[in-house]
């Protein structure tokens, strides 16, 4: 079982213009960008990673998209909430959201959208 695709998903007013991720540093030949409107009042940016790179050992690819992803976060401002989707080979997925609750880092299995909501 290997990640064959990946998306992050974070709140557009929390992504500084021309912010953007290399998809070779998230182990990925390619990265989509596109604006999610949920309901008028959120807008997500979502980034689709896909064609995983060949020369990423299929082991290490989960743990260089994870850490990409945390290094990409650390560009943004401390706090912003953020989701992860990975796809696999064997057509399983998880979703992971990440945010902060009382100055922890916390991860919720439940869509950004859904978390974002509540909150508000």
């Amino acid at each position: 079982m290997t990640l064959s695709q990946a998306t992050l998903i974070l709140p557009a007013h929390m992504l500084p213009g021309g912010v953007a991720p290399s998809a070779n540093d998230f182990g990925f030949e390619h990265v989509d960008k596109q604006r999610l409107e949920c309901d008028g009042s959120v807008i997500l940016t979502e980034f689709t990673f896909h064609s995983p790179l060949g020369t990423v050992d299929k082991i290490e690819r989960v743990r260089t998209f994870d850490k990409a992803a945390e290094h990409f976060i650390w560009h943004l401002a401390k706090g912003t909430p953020y989701q992860i989707t990975k796809l696999f080979s064997n057509g399983s997925q998880t979703t992971n959201s990440f945010l902060y609750q009382n100055n922890k880092l916390t991860s919720q299995p439940h869509p950004l959208i859904e978390l974002l909501t509540i909150s508000q």
